[in-house]
C-alpha cells in the first residue's frame, strides 16, 4: 500500500494526534513477531524461552537481532548464537525494545523519495540513539542501553505524517525550509498536532514502556517532561547533535538545544564534542545492520 492510496484523518479538521494514531491502526501494524513478545512479557507464565521461540519465527528480525546483540555496541566478551542465549544475557526488556525498534524500520515504505531520503532519516535516529547512549554513560545513568532505542525511535512521528499525511507534510516541508526548529511550529500550523505527539500516541498504541513513550513526547522540549526529564534530555541534546552530523556543518552546538538540559545532565559543551568524536565507527556499524546495505554513504549536507 503506498502513500497515495490512503490519506489518514485527511480533512478532518478536528483530527488530533490520538485519532490520527487511532486511524493508523486500520494500515499499519507491527510484525506478529513483536505483537506477540510484547503479550508474553506481561504474562508472568511465560519464560524467556516463550519470548526467545517467537522471535525465532522470524528470521529476518532474528538475524537482525543477533548481529544487534554482537555488535560493538554490546561488546560482548564471547559471541551469542541464538536468540534464547540473547534473551539471556539482555533481558526480555530490552530485548522487547530492540524487536520493537528493529520492525519499525520496515514499516514506512511509501514515503516520496522527492520529499524524503529514508536513508538520511535512519543514518540520523540510529546518530542519535547513539550519541544520547554516549552521553547517557557520562553523565552516570544506569542501563543506558535504552536510551538507544529512545534516540532511533524518537521521531517516527515524522515518518506516520510523511506517509500518512503526504500533501500536508509537503505544506509542512516547505514552511520549515529545512530548519529543525521551525519543523513542529509548521505542523501545528498545518495539522494541528506535530510529530513528537505521534510519535507518543504510537508508543502508547504499541504498550511501548512510558520512559521511551515520554521521550519520543518531550525530545524537543524536555523540561515539559513531568517524569523521565533525564531521559528526555538526553534524547533532546542526541537529536539536535545528530541532525548537524547528517545534515549540517556547523562546528558549534545547535543553536535548538533547550538551555535546561546543561545544569539537568551535568553535560558541557566539552563532552557533546567528545560523544561526536568517539560515535561514529559505532554509528556506521548499528546502521549497517538495522537498515542493511553498506551504510557508508555520505548523507548530503
Amino acid at each position: 500500500m503506498t502513500n497515495t492510496q490512503i490519506q489518514v484523518g485527511q480533512n478532518t479538521s478536528a483530527t488530533t494526534a490520538a485519532s490520527f494514531v487511532q486511524d493508523l491502526d486500520q494500515v499499519m501494524s507491527l510484525p506478529d513477531a513483536c505483537l506477540r513478545v510484547n503479550q508474553l512479557i506481561e504474562d508472568p507464565a511465560k519464560s524467556a524461552a516463550d519470548i526467545a521461540e517467537v522471535i525465532i519465527q522470524d528470521a529476518d528480525l532474528s538475524a537482525r537481532m543477533l548481529r544487534l546483540v554482537n555488535s560493538a555496541f554490546y561488546g560482548l566478551p564471547g559471541r551469542v548464537d541464538t536468540i534464547s542465549r540473547a534473551v539471556t544475557i539482555v533481558g526480555t526488556q530490552e530485548l522487547r525494545d530492540l524487536a520493537l525498534m528493529t520492525a519499525t524500520c520496515d514499516l514506512f515504505q511509501g514515503i516520496p523519495a522527492d520529499m524524503f531520503i529514508m536513508r538520511d532519516f535512519w543514518h540520523y535516529s540510529v546518530a542519535c540513539g547513539v550519541l544520547a547512549r554516549n552521553l547517557a554513560k557520562k553523565c552516570g545513568v544506569l542501563h543506558g542501553e535504552r536510551l538507544f532505542v529512545m534516540g532511533v525511535l524518537h521521531d517516527i512521528g515524522r515518518l506516520a505524517i510523511l506517509q500518512y499525511q503526504t500533501e500536508q507534510a509537503r505544506d509542512v516541508l516547505l514552511i520549515a525550509d529545512g530548519k529543525n526548529e521551525l519543523l513542529t511550529g509548521a505542523e501545528q500550523e498545518v495539522l494541528g498536532f506535530d510529530h513528537a505527539e505521534v510519535g507518543y500516541e504510537l508508543a502508547k498504541s504499541w504498550n511501548l514502556p512510558d520512559s521511551i513513550a515520554t521521550s519520543m513526547q518531550c525530545h524537543h522540549q524536555p523540561m515539559a517532561a513531568t517524569e523521565f526529564r533525564l531521559e528526555s534530555a538526553l534524547v533532546h541534546i542526541g537529536q539536535a547533535l545528530a541532525y548537524g552530523m547528517v545534515w549540517g556543518e556547523q562546528k558549534d552546538l545547535p543553536p535548538d538545544i533547550d538551555p535546561g538540559v546543561w545544569e539537568l545532565t551535568g553535560l558541557t559543551v566539552e563532552d557533546c564534542a567528545a560523544s561526536l568524536e568517539a560515535v561514529g565507527d559505532e554509528v556506521m556499524e548499528l546502521f549497517s545492520i538495522l537498515l542493511g546495505g553498506s551504510g557508508q554513504q555520505k548523507c548530503p549536507g
